[in-house]
């Protein structure tokens, strides 16, 4: 009995040490960017599921920046951001950053332009 109750405890301190590494092998966690192919020729970012979007002046001051777009849900929970045509994966990549830092919280995604 004693070796059966060992037995169970060794799978489930095995399942808790693998599952987070499955999980984190399949997508991308909170506070992770993920970068996607996307169907335009521009690149975008985006940042979602945030538990309402504070001041983020300073990130969508950027000169690469085309339009950006805000849910209309108060507070916001979705930005979407799409840059110039010549905006490089170096600009999309230095506006999630500053999207991450500024908002505390969210999902941020990075689409490239398709081919």
């Amino acid at each position: 009995m004693t070796s059966l109750k060992l037995k169970r405890r060794t799978h489930q301190l095995l399942g808790s040490c693998l599952l987070p590494l499955a999980l984190a092998a399949c997508g991308i966690g909170p506070g992770q960017t993920g970068i996607t192919t996307g169907t335009s020729d521009r690149w975008f970012v985006s940042l979602f599921d945030a538990k309402g979007i504070g001041p983020l002046g300073q990130c969508l001051e950027d000169p690469t920046i085309e339009e950006s777009i805000e849910s209309a849900n108060l507070p916001s929970t979705h930005l979407s951001i799409k840059f110039k045509e010549e905006a490089t994966q170096y600009d999309a990549e230095r506006i999630a950053d500053c999207l991450r830092q500024s908002s505390g919280s969210g999902n941020i995604s990075i689409t490239r332009p398709g081919s």
